[in-house]
């Protein structure tokens, strides 16, 4: 499986997608903005995504793309797997490199399996920790004292 920049550039207008709050359609003008890329790119890739079944378009006014399911639903290997659907994969069984290489991807391809666009916007929130600051956490020389004996322990 090859994550090229296309299925870099897929993945992040789908993440972005998938975080508009407004559950309005997200235009391509916004997306290509928002990632700095071309709009003509953006419409290829889309026009590959919406024959993957993966977006939907809203035409009209107030129109562009949203997603077919929910994040939850929806894998990275999917999205991979509809922008590489138009490249022909190299079939060569007597080279080794490519042989390891179709077993990595398949490992790749099964992994990628199993991550879905809400479980990176998961993960990516609840690592951020919003705590605040306590003055109960001062810094005394006690405590500096206290944490060289455990490294020298």
């Amino acid at each position: 499986m090859k994550i090229s920049a296309k299925g870099r550039y897929a993945i992040r207008a789908m993440i972005n997608i998938a975080l508009n709050e407004s559950k309005e359609p997200k235009t391509l003008l916004e997306i290509s903005k928002h990632q700095g890329i071309s709009l003509s790119y953006l419409e290829q890739l889309f026009a590959l995504l919406r024959k993957g079944n993966l977006v939907s378009g809203v035409r009209g006014p107030g129109g562009g793309y949203r997603l077919s399911s929910d994040p939850n639903n929806i894998t990275i290997a999917q999205i991979i797997n509809a922008i590489n659907s138009d490249q022909k994969l190299q079939e060569s069984q007597e080279q080794r490199d490519i042989q390891i290489w179709e077993k990595f991807s398949d490992k790749l391809r099964n992994y990628l399996e199993t991550v879905t666009l809400g479980s990176l916007i998961h993960e990516s929130e609840s690592s951020i920790v919003h705590e605040p600051v306590s003055n109960d956490s001062t810094i005394t020389e006690e405590s500096i004292v206290d944490n060289e004996k455990w490294d020298a322990a």
